[in-house]
């Protein structure tokens, strides 16, 4: 039987607000526009409409992240062709989830709460990032967050392993391990981690061991499918749902890809040895709305966030950030 352990998103990470009340049909167009453009002179040469700028005051309410991106947040509207175009990006903008520094937080409470209720002991368990051999990643980084979060965390700081080439040269039959990644997509990367420990334990001639996955953040359809194909529990404190197709239905659903698509043929078809059809609405098409703030944005993200060049080669100033 599948064993899949999740906590539900709560309603805070919607990041949902109320909007703005700031359109053409009660506020003076150009009185707007100066405003606006008073208060952030970094694109005092965009024209601006009133509806992008209703736009722009409602993310800013919704996503405090976004205020210092004001270029980003003009670029992107640039390539939208239409208004349907629009306020897509805007609603989608709404429902992303920035891990920050509370949420970080709640996510080790609730990593902590999960160990204990898996009942691991540090004497027999490790706790292993999924980087390679001296890679620094994302589930690096993590681990390093969660080092001191474990309790009593005298027993287990000592439990947490790097990177996956180490872990198995330690493990020894009979512990378990917890392989442990900051965001989880599609879930093949797990997949294919836990199989290359699995094999390199067997070369040792460790046949008795048992394992668990978790992370901070994952796609649920990532979740389900790493659960349903491994047989091992999955732990996810936040979990996402696609962007597009799991927000929207029928004519709805048909008419958000559509706007989608024509977003992307504004983007160039390649990018640091890339094609851009490898990651149409992001990596296998996963739809995430998801970053960690100051970090390195998932390739599973909708690319209109984080492809920085446009048809032509026209660099394009992003919102996200991806190196790699």
């Amino acid at each position: 039987m599948t064993r899949y352990l999740t906590d539900p998103v709560e309603p805070s990470f919607h990041y949902r607000a109320e909007s703005i009340s700031l359109t053409s049909s009660n506020v003076d167009p150009d009185t707007v526009e100066q405003i606006f453009l008073d208060k952030h002179m970094t694109i005092a040469a965009a024209h601006i409409s009133a509806d992008a700028l209703n736009d722009m005051f409602q993310l800013y309410d919704a996503q405090p992240w976004v205020k210092q991106l004001h270029e980003e947040l003009t670029e992107l509207w640039s390539i939208c062709s239409s208004r349907p175009q629009q306020i897509l990006v805007r609603d989608l903008i709404k429902e992303f989830c920035m891990f920050d520094a509370e949420l970080e937080a709640t996510a080790c409470k609730k990593f902590n709460q999960q160990i204990h209720a898996w009942e691991l002991k540090p004497n027999t368990t490790w706790i292993v990032a999924v980087a390679n051999s001296n890679e620094v990643d994302g589930s690096t980084a993590g681990l390093q967050k969660l080092k001191n979060k474990v309790f009593p965390y005298e027993s287990w700081h000592s439990r947490f392993i790097s990177n996956i080439p180490s872990a198995g040269g330690v493990i020894k039959n009979g512990d378990h391990i917890v392989l442990f990644d900051d965001f989880i997509g599609t879930g093949k990367k797990m997949l294919r981690k836990i199989g290359w420990l699995s094999d390199i334990l067997k070369e040792r001639g460790i046949e008795e061991f048992s394992i668990s996955c978790a992370c901070f953040s994952g796609m649920e359809f990532g979740i389900r499918h790493l659960a349903e194909q491994s047989n091992v529990p999955v732990f996810s404190s936040i979990l996402l749902k696609r962007g597009i197709s799991e927000r929207y239905t029928g004519d709805e659903l048909t008419s958000a890809l559509a706007h989608m698509k024509e977003l992307e043929d504004q983007l160039a078809p390649a990018y640091k040895g890339k094609k851009l059809t490898d990651y149409t609405l992001g990596y296998e098409k996963s739809e995430s709305l998801y970053c960690a703030i100051n970090d390195n944005c998932p390739n599973n993200v909708f690319p209109i966030l984080w492809w920085a060049i446009r048809k032509n080669n026209i660099p394009f100033k992003t919102l996200l950030q991806r190196a790699g």
